[in-house]
């Protein structure tokens, strides 16, 4: 039976296969037996498409999941977890009535806890569970099997599979994180799944969810709706948005979100998380055809080489480009252009240390100046993969020295420099889109030589239509924002605020979405900075905290 804490539905398939052997230790019962749903295999043809392939459905074992013998009382009476395999045992007393419940949850107490459940029916945990029966003298075999619910043509029954599908694809993932690092901890995760969440704004907890994604607060939010756009089984989706989770929570991610495409020129830190999420799907997978099916019947979606696909405005600046750069490192074959085949070992620990720790915004530069840090044997080949990106030697993790500017004449440089008493341009265009495209956005490098109050300004240098923000950004792990600029709607701004010697990063961009360009200067501000009782500086800090833009990850 499928249910949905605390509300049941139903639907179960449960095989009794029978009794045998002696009672166990201490004289209980074993109770063994094992779990596993049905996988809808993914059919790719030519002309890009895909669909999923109903006709070949598979029977798969769901591993690392929780399991709990449930008494009359509706109690736990004990409980395990899958293995590998999808088989499980545990032991009970004799002549007692019990049922055998499967959860959609992976735990292991001090290393991971994710669990699916109904984000449109407060948040209730999927389960499958078998009906009461006597737990007798003899060992006991109780399988559990979560079907599709597809009927031929169409959904006809409940998808009891889903949850465990999407499971499976998140179980693959954190695999691959184990092989280089078994003592690797993930911090607890919420999938959020229904076959109420479509591609739509609005309401999350009525299943308005836009698209798949990640929410930047360990949640991630997987799309349901038959004959529009279903994820369950896109096993390529559950783990890239997984790897924005990993980025959160592992490494670190300056993404500020947003629509993409992989043949876009977007921001750098966009980029760089997206075409992380694309590349990761394929490494866990090894597998490096991605691919999204929607449509009727799930028959009319789509996919991408993530290695050799078509190039479109190959750069930095591309999510393409960064998704076949990692592939490319990750990978065993090799081409003209890639003679690296670095595994999956270095890639992570680049993630988790030199990426992490980056004073610069996460992108292709920061991750590939770790790298060459991490796999300094490998530096000339790295290069090479990289250069075929139409992206020049990287020798910092800010890209200096650009040559291709992505056909924006204010992507380079890339930083700008801003010092005390000084001032910087920063321009605004949208000719390839708004909010998080390049050109969009400015990054400026600050240094600050003592510690005081500073004052950030922001005028127009022409008229027109113009809303100038800034917004402060700490270049010490967790790399937190420590101020947005007060105004909103105004064609010039400004930011107080209280900051300690050492570096910082200023992203200035138009909030009005124009082409613009904005004098941004910095001051040292007197007269508020008194010492206290203990002779130590208290600087009075803006009165008024705006809050930042809400981000989220697709």
């Amino acid at each position: 039976m499928l249910k949905k804490l605390f509300y049941p539905l139903p639907i179960a398939f449960l095989f009794i296969v029978g009794c045998s052997g002696q009672p166990g230790h201490n004289g209980e019962v074993e109770i063994s037996g094992q779990i596993s749903y049905d996988r809808v295999p993914s059919v790719l043809s030519h002309g890009g498409l895909a669909k999923l392939d109903y006709d070949n459905i598979k029977r798969v074992s769901s591993k690392n999941i929780v399991i709990k013998a449930i008494g009359r009382d509706g109690k736990t009476v004990t409980e395990t977890t899958t293995d590998k395999n999808g088989k499980y045992s545990l032991f009970v007393e004799p002549n007692i009535e019990v049922k055998i419940r499967a959860y959609a949850r992976m735990h292991k107490e001090g290393f991971w806890d994710v669990s699916v459940v109904d984000n449109t029916n407060m948040k209730a945990l999927y389960v499958l569970e078998g009906k009461y029966h006597n737990s007798g003298t003899k060992h006991n075999v109780r399988n559990l099997h979560a079907p599709s619910g597809w009927g031929g043509t169409d959904y006809t029954k409940a998808r009891v599979a889903a949850p465990f599908a999407i499971l499976d694809s998140i179980n693959q993932v954190m695999s691959k994180i184990r092989k280089v690092d078994s003592d690797a901890k993930f911090p607890q995760l919420t999938v959020n799944w229904s076959v109420n969440n479509i591609a739509a704004g609005g309401d999350p907890d009525a299943g308005q969810i836009v698209t798949s994604n990640y929410d930047g607060e360990r949640g991630l939010w997987i799309l349901g709706d038959a004959n529009s756009d279903t994820d369950e089984y896109d096993d390529h989706i559950i783990i890239h948005e997984w790897g924005h989770y990993f980025e959160d929570q592992f490494s670190r991610t300056d993404s500020i979100g947003g629509p993409h495409g992989s043949g876009e020129a977007l921001d750098i830190r966009l980029a760089f998380g997206e075409g992380w999420g694309n590349a990761l799907s394929g490494i866990a997978t090894d597998d490096p055809f991605y691919f999204d099916t929607s449509g009727y019947g799930q028959s009319t979606g789509w996919y991408m080489d993530l290695e050799g696909g078509a190039q479109k405005h190959a750069g930095w600046f591309s999510e393409g480009s960064v998704q076949r750069i990692l592939y490319d490192l990750y990978d065993k074959t090799n081409e003209s252009h890639d003679k690296t085949s670095l595994g999956f070992g270095p890639i992570y620990k680049t993630m988790i240390g030199g990426e992490r720790e980056t004073k610069a915004f996460t992108s292709i530069f920061s991750f590939i100046d770790a790298l060459k840090s991490e796999a300094s044997s490998h530096k000339r080949d790295i290069d090479k993969t990289v250069a075929y990106e139409k992206i020049s030697r990287i020798s910092d993790s800010y890209g200096s020295n650009r040559n291709n500017n992505g056909d924006s004449a204010v992507a380079v440089p890339v930083y700008r420099d801003l010092r005390v008493g000084g001032t910087v341009d920063a321009c605004s265009r949208n000719n390839y889109g708004v909010y998080n495209k390049l050109g969009n956005r400015t990054y400026i490098k600050v240094k600050i030589s003592s510690d005081g109050s500073y004052r950030f300004d922001a005028q127009p240098k022409s008229y027109g239509n113009q809303d100038p923000d800034m917004i402060l950004y700490d270049t010490k792990y967790p790399h937190k924002d420590i101020g947005i600029s007060q105004y909103e709607g105004s064609p010039s701004d400004t930011l107080s605020v209280t900051l300690k010697k050492g570096e910082y990063l200023l992203d200035v961009y138009d909030a009005s979405y124009n082409n613009s360009c904005s004098r941004v200067s910095l001051h040292r501000e007197s007269g508020m900075a008194k010492p206290n009782a203990k002779g130590k500086t208290v600087v009075s800090k803006p009165v008024k905290r705006r809050n930042l833009p809400r981000r989220q990850y697709y």
